[in-house]
Formats: C-alpha cells, sequence, structure tokens
C-alpha cells in the first residue's frame, strides 16, 4: 500500500494531465458533430478489423470441419447420382448410362460408397500406406477400392472393426488394372518407387496410339474398381529397350500429400461375380 501510494504522488503531475486531457477529448467529441463522426468512423475501423481478424482465426481453426462436412456431401452426392443412373436406365430400358467423372458408369451394377478420413498417411517410403477411420462395422472389408475427388487412391489391405489400411498406388504392391481412354489399351499401372506424382503403365504393345496429356483411367475389370475412375494423363513415353511394349510415365490424378478424405467403393454384388468367375 505504502509503495502504492508512492507511486501515485510520483506521477500525480501525470496522470492529472492524462485526466485533463481526456476530459477535454469528450467534452469536444460530446459537443461537437464534426469531431463525432470523425471518432465514430475511427473506432469503427478499428473495430471492423479487429472483428475481422477475429472471424478469420475462427475460420482457420473450423476449416477441420467444414472440410468433412463438404466431403460427407461429396460421397452422399456420389450415391444420389447413382440412384438417379439406375433409375434413368431402368425408364429408359438400358443397361448402361454415360457417368460423369469419378463415378462408377455401370448403373446396373450395384455400388455405393463408404466416406472416411485419412488419420494416418505417408509419401516418402519405398513401401507407403494409408490408415483410415472407417472399418468392418462401417461395411468396409479387404479388396475394396479406395478413390476421392481427384481420382484412384489405392486398394483396402487389411480392416480391424474401427479402423482400415489402405494400399495406395505410392506402393509396388499395388498394381492397379488400367487403360488409355484414347485407344483402349489396358494394362498395369505401378509406382516406380521414386517420385509420388507419378507411375508408371505397363504391358502397352508398341502399336497402340498414345498422345501425351490423354487420359489413364480403370478397366472395370474386377470388383475392385468400376470402369472409367481416373488415374492420371501420360507424361512421357517410349519404347522400351528390351521388348515390343512402351514404358509410359503417367502423372497420377491424386496428389497424396493432400488427401484428407476418400470414399470407399462398395460393389453389392462382388461375392457373386467372384463365385461365378471360379468356376469359369
Amino acid at each position: 500500500m505504502e509503495n502504492l501510494i508512492k507511486f501515485f504522488l510520483r506521477f500525480r503531475s501525470l496522470m492529472l494531465f492524462v485526466l485533463l486531457e481526456v476530459t477535454a477529448m469528450v467534452m469536444l467529441v460530446n459537443h461537437n458533430n464534426y469531431h463525432q463522426a470523425r471518432v465514430f468512423s475511427s473506432s469503427n475501423f478499428v473495430t471492423g478489423y479487429f472483428f475481422t481478424a477475429v472471424d478469420a482465426v475462427t475460420d482457420y481453426f473450423s476449416l477441420s470441419s467444414k472440410n468433412e462436412q463438404l466431403s460427407k456431401h461429396n460421397t452422399d452426392l456420389r450415391n444420389e447420382n447413382l440412384q438417379l443412373q439406375r433409375q434413368i436406365a431402368a425408364l429408359k430400358g438400358k443397361k448402361t448410362v454415360q457417368a460423369p467423372l469419378n463415378t462408377p458408369a455401370a448403373p446396373d451394377m450395384e455400388y455405393s460408397f463408404i466416406r472416411a478420413k485419412v488419420i494416418n498417411n505417408s509419401v516418402n517410403h519405398y513401401q507407403n500406406y494409408m490408415t483410415l477411420n472407417r472399418g468392418r462395422r462401417d461395411g468396409i472389408e479387404p479388396d475394396m477400392g479406395v478413390i476421392n475427388e481427384q481420382g484412384v487412391v489405392g486398394i483396402i489391405a487389411s480392416v480391424s472393426e474401427r479402423f482400415a489400411v489402405v494400399l495406395p498406388i505410392l506402393n509396388p504392391q499395388c498394381r492397379i488394372s488400367s487403360r488409355l481412354d484414347s485407344c483402349r489399351n489396358f494394362g498395369s499401372l505401378i509406382w516406380n518407387g521414386k517420385n509420388y506424382r507419378y507411375a508408371t503403365l505397363e504391358e502397352i504393345p508398341r502399336h497402340a496410339a498414345l498422345h501425351i496429356g490423354e487420359t489413364v483411367s480403370t478397366t472395370g475389370f474386377s470388383t475392385i474398381f468400376p470402369e472409367g475412375i481416373p488415374i492420371g494423363t501420360v507424361s512421357s513415353f517410349e519404347p522400351a529397350s528390351t521388348d515390343n511394349f512402351y514404358h509410359i510415365e503417367v502423372e497420377l490424378a491424386c496428389d497424396f500429400q493432400k488427401v484428407s478424405y476418400v470414399d470407399v467403393i462398395r460393389f453389392d454384388n462382388k461375392q457373386e461375380q467372384q463365385e461365378l468367375e471360379k468356376t469359369e
């Protein structure tokens, strides 16, 4: 208390001056319309700037929630789109309807999508893996295809009750049946373990007509991916030196460093098709 009193005594002149200045400013503003307008304008600017900053910070910390909502919305739209395609095909008496990007092109085949969040991911190893926050209780099983809004991501490798591990394209053990959209020749896409943005398309014969920039997509020759899901685009090609095939470099559609949410493809008639193929 004694120190506080000494402080006030020491700076009494300064505090009296500040008090008088504030009083004078208040009286000036209260009795002068021009100064009132200026003060209100300045205060509005400062307040607006402050709330803009607060809003930006709030938006930043809510991005995760917004991304999750957007991902769920996209998955719902994919499932609704599939249903509409089947209804249109039934009304027209056709077996197939041309599907938009990233959507299976066969409405008579019962596909649906399961939304999942990527909770672990790697891109800088030779054998990369990805973990999802969905598992067996959500309907996910091994050998299901995984895509996002850009294209193919990988294949489900193993599943527990609540989680699933994905074998992404960025793992040499993952081979995707792929085709060139222009000439319809097909082969296998495999990662060479180098650049996470590129993979190699094998088994395309030299007589195939190739073009830089053309789309590489899934063949639909399995119950993992439907036909026509984008995988990437041809970035370069040259004849292989040891056989009659091309060496084709493909720029992947999916940027694996930015994958947050994915859709797992569930083929409802998978078991029936596999059992039938075993008898052939």
